[in-house]
């Protein structure tokens, strides 16, 4: 048995994906995060059905992947943990085929991420035929490392059913997790004897040759050479390693990552900055351009920022409320793909780019219960107080203050207005 199999449990929930509510989250979440992450009540997202992706169904995106026409940064010990699995051990090692594993884990090289920025440019996010995830199984759809994913893949919904403020709530937590991540790659590192300094100042050295590091499918030989030093060759060892350590210090975790300092090659990152060609400025973050030389935030700051977002998407706001007149509810005909998929949801509701438009912004399925409840909008304005929450329409609704509070978010009840 090797060192990293005696340290994982009989159904070690690290190897498995975390179920909170509607949704799954990689399994390392539960220790490396606040405790109190797994008692968040979290949006359904109910729109977000990748296996029936809506932006497929009339959004031209690619229907074999999706949103997966990008590539992640995997953190090293979640790839340590991916090689235990069958399907992840082919995965991971196709990274290092491809020359896109370094040692803080999958890493795209400078040329890949151009390319991502060119598709952003031509609007072809969803439509690439360049940037496609390694990880994802063509002959399925599904993710091979869906239990050891990265923050931004557990974190990104197509469409949100709290509009902007669910966007801004995913937003504040994709932050939170990456920040974690990078955190805890690098203090794995150190534990296992890996020369961070060595590691950051061969970045340094790269700088002035970013336009020759990228190969076809991802960093040239020479640079890895040069970001690996000795464990050239043991990469898949050292990502285990990595892995073993946090599972050694899984309870701990949390304070790890809120104590560990991160550490990045300033002249590579402004070098890659420089790289980009004039036509794609405008497409990367002003954030990056800045060229920020403050201390990244601590994890603790970041979970406040969450939380505060967290409670915006459930206050119900007061004032009278009515059915907004960009908002048509139809009959499900089953007329194509997506509504053949929410079978069980009789009506649609259509969401107009504006009133008196014939141009849907978006649609939502609607059960009877759920259609009778909005109809009472329609009747008259209401206060959302004691009296609606005791209706015999809400009480018919099936989590029906969370459904109440996605009509407001997304604009389907607004305000009433008086002329």
């Amino acid at each position: 048995m090797t060192r990293l199999a005696s340290l994982l449990r009989d159904q070690d929930p690290i190897l498995q994906a975390l179920r909170i509510g509607p949704h799954t989250f990689p399994g390392i979440w539960q220790y490396m995060l606040p405790q109190e992450f797994l008692g968040l009540k979290f949006p359904a997202e109910s729109r977000a059905t990748c296996m029936n992706c809506p932006k497929a169904c009339y959004d031209s995106y690619r229907a074999d992947y999706r949103c997966c026409t990008y590539h992640p940064r995997v953190p090293n010990f979640l790839l340590g943990l991916a090689l235990q699995t069958e399907q992840g051990r082919g995965s991971v090692k196709g990274l290092l085929d491809r020359g896109m594993l370094l040692p803080e884990g999958m890493h795209y090289a400078p040329g890949q991420w151009i390319d991502y920025l060119d598709d952003l440019q031509a609007e072809s996010f969803g439509r690439s035929e360049k940037v496609l995830c390694p990880h994802l199984d063509q002959s399925n759809g599904y993710c091979r490392i869906h239990a050891f994913r990265n923050s931004v893949c557990s974190t990104f919904f197509c469409y949100k059913d709290h509009g902007d403020l669910g966007d801004h709530f995913w937003s504040q937590v994709q932050t939170l997790g990456s920040q974690v991540e990078a955190a805890l790659q690098q203090w794995s590192l150190f534990v296992v004897g890996f020369d961070l300094s060595r590691y950051f100042k061969a970045f340094d050295r790269l700088a002035p040759e970013i336009l020759k590091v990228t190969d076809k499918t991802g960093w040239q030989e020479f640079a890895l050479d040069e970001l690996w030093g000795n464990w050239r060759g043991r990469e898949l060892e050292l990502m285990e390693a990595c892995a073993e350590a946090v599972l050694e210090q899984r309870e701990n975790l949390w304070e790890i990552a809120n104590s560990f300092p991160i550490d990045e090659s300033k002249p590579f990152d402004k070098a890659l900055i420089r790289s980009v060609p004039r036509r794609l400025k405008d497409q990367v973050d002003p954030e990056d351009q800045a060229g920020d030389d403050g201390e990244a935030a601590r994890p603790r700051d970041l979970w406040l920022s969450c939380l505060k977002s967290y409670h915006k998407l459930w206050d119900l706001p007061e004032g009278a409320f009515e059915l907004s007149p960009r908002i048509d509810i139809l009959p499900n005909e089953g007329s194509d793909a997506e509504s053949v998929y929410y079978k069980d949801k009789p009506y649609v509701l259509h969401y107009y780019l504006r009133k008196s438009s014939k141009t849907i912004d978006w649609k939502l399925y609607l059960s009877e219960a759920q259609k009778r409840f909005l109809e009472m909008f329609r009747e008259e304005a209401r206060e959302l107080d004691w009296e609606v929450l005791m209706s015999r329409e809400f009480r018919g609704v099936p989590q029906g203050k969370e459904f109440l509070a996605q009509l407001v978010t997304q604009k389907i009840l607004v305000r009433r207005q008086y002329h």
